[in-house]
Order: C-alpha cells, then structure tokens, then sequence
C-alpha cells in the first residue's frame, strides 16, 4: 500500500521539529530549511541521526546562526568547509572529523548540493510545506475522533508528488543573472517571497556548475500559475533588481531554443 502524505509527515516529525526550532531561535526559513535538508541527508547516506539531536544541541540565536552557516558552508564548499563543528556534534563527534570523513568518502564537492536537492525534490517538498503542517494540526486539534483525513492528508504520497511535477513549468519562470554579478538561490527566493508572499515560492534551482563556477541561469517554481503571470504582468520578459544586481526573468520551457538542455541543481547556494 502507498503511504499517504499524512504517513509521511508523521515519519518525519522529528525533521520538521527541527525545523520550526531552528525558525523559532531567529534563524532564516531558507537556511534553517536546507541546514535541516543536509542532516536529513547525512541520515540517508551514513545513518548519521543528527537531526534529532538539534533542539538538545542549539539553545542560542547563536548556535543556531552558526549551525546554518555550517550548513551553508558544506552546501559552497563540501568536505572543505571551513568549520563543522555544531554539524559534527549533531553527529555524534566532538570535533570536525565525523562529518569531514563522510562528506571526503562522498568523492564530489557537489555531493552535498546533489543530496539536499534530492531531499527538498522528495519527501522535503512536504516535511517544509507550511500549508500542510497547517492541516495536520487543525486535524490533530480535532482529536482525530474517529473523523476521516482531510483529502490532503489522505491523498498517496507517490501520486501526489507526480501530479505537482507534470504541471510544474505552467508556474515557473526562466531567471538569468548579468555576467559576472551572480545571484545565490536564497537572495532569489527571498526577493520573491517578500513581493510575492512569504508561500508563493515552492522551490528554486540554479544552474549546475563546476565547483568555483558561479550559475549564470535558474528556475523559480511558484506554488501557483497566478503567481508567475503576476511577475511577468503580461510581458515576455522582465528586468529585476535584486540586491543590486540584475535578473532577467520569463516563462520557463524545458529546452532552450538551441535545444540545449538546461542543467538544474535545487541545493546550489
């Protein structure tokens, strides 16, 4: 039998606890969700059970800033982070030697970026959908009493997660940056969210590149058509300015019109 979302949620509680405790100490909703992404991912690859261990081990605004910054360090630079020491504690070690071991096993720099995109791609899409957890807890206030799932809740996992991936380009936009003045996929997605809503964006992905190389194009996926068109306001193209910088942005297509396959990456910072 499939599991349902509910199922899935419920297995992933822990994860989501993390999240919301590293959101509660001030940390950023984009970088709490991939520090969370990452030691879900050490879970998955290593048996490393870090994630339960983040309420017991941040208590600060400062250990939680330091945590994400570990993670996004990881997320730029792989096993040569400069420091990962909150994450390794997480992991069981009293130094950087745990972690730094398994992310040098993992062979590519890009072996972190490649494991949150696969997370936030699968079951992240709901242990970071606000939406969701939204139900689940009016569900639970409820008392259950014997009452049927919410449809949400109830609908297979598998299905649910197709559905959203057939009917993703109708709400996504094609964002290019000026050369030589890239944007990270955290100044994308929070440029948006602060015009556009803080739920409007479901996930970004930026150009994969070699490790050192800045992405030059990306992927903005909005939670909903509307959302896309308003950006555009009817035009084929529009020039943004984020942070100083230009971004170009219009309807996505899956190929360009060279026929060269755009190479997308949902963890690259």
């Amino acid at each position: 039998m499939e599991p349902t979302v509910h199922d899935v949620l419920a297995f992933h509680r822990v994860d989501r606890a993390a999240y919301e405790h590293l959101l509660s100490l001030g940390a950023g909703r984009h970088s709490s969700r991939d520090a969370v992404a990452l030691l879900m991912w050490f879970h998955g690859k290593a048996g490393l059970d870090a994630v339960s261990h983040v309420r017991a081990l941040v208590r600060t605004q400062a250990a939680a800033a330091q945590l994400v910054e570990e993670a996004r360090a990881v997320l730029l630079h792989g096993a040569d982070a400069e420091t990962t020491t909150l994450l390794s504690l997480a992991c069981g070690e009293d130094d950087d030697a745990r972690v730094r071991r398994f992310l040098a096993s993992c062979g590519t720099a890009d072996a972190p970026r490649r494991g949150v995109a696969d997370v936030l791609g699968g079951v992240g899409a709901l242990v970071f959908d606000d939406r969701l957890h939204a139900i689940l807890r009016r569900y639970e206030a409820g008392g259950r009493d014997g009452g049927a799932l919410p449809g949400e809740l109830a609908a297979p996992y598998r299905r649910r997660v197709a559905a959203e991936v057939q009917e993703e380009d109708g709400r996504s936009l094609f964002i290019t940056f000026s050369k030589g003045f890239p944007l990270t996929r955290v100044e994308v997605e929070e440029f948006f969210t602060e015009r556009w809503g803080g739920d409007c964006v479901a996930r970004v992905m930026m150009e994969k590149t070699p490790a050192g190389e800045p992405p030059t194009y990306g992927r903005i996926v909005f939670r909903r058509a509307a959302t896309a068109a308003a950006v555009l306001a009817g035009r084929p193209l529009v020039k943004l300015v984020v942070n100083g910088r230009h971004l170009w942005a219009r309807m996505y297509v899956p190929r360009s019109a060279s026929g060269r396959r755009q190479r997308f990456c949902d963890a690259c910072v």
